[in-house]
């Protein structure tokens, strides 16, 4: 199974229990230092990081980006956090919101050994 199928089946079982919703123009960041929690996630973004139990290089983004190819983060990474203050996360597995995709509700974090990646993604499911 690809990496973006291991993301997709729990990211599509999450879909069951998130929902979806329509973003505006996003931005990203990378935090130059080497986050030790998932608290370091602002609120109203959603963070990735390199390593297990969010360790390692952290990237951000807010709204929706059809191309999140330039951040290298997410193009390899183990631990994510959806710290959206209203709004679930979807990701797609291509750019231009293409390929695979799935949710990740609001409040949802994950860590593990598996290496994953998404190449665009919007918001959903805003309260």
């Amino acid at each position: 199974m690809r990496m973006t199928d291991r993301f997709a089946v729990l990211a599509g079982g999450l879909a069951l229990t998130g929902g979806l919703l329509a973003g505006t123009a996003g931005t990203a960041g990378a935090a130059p230092a080497a986050p030790q929690a998932a608290s370091d996630c602002p609120s109203g973004w959603f963070c990735v990081w390199a390593g297990q139990n969010y360790t390692g290089r952290m990237q951000k983004v807010a709204g929706t980006n059809k191309d999140l190819t330039q951040f290298a983060v997410f193009q390899n990474f183990k631990s994510w956090y959806n710290h959206g203050a209203s709004c679930d996360f979807k990701w797609f597995s291509e750019k231009n919101h293409g390929g695979s995709s799935g949710v990740v509700p609001r409040g949802y974090k994950e860590t593990g050994s598996v290496s994953r990646y998404m190449k665009s993604n919007t918001w959903v499911n805003c309260r």
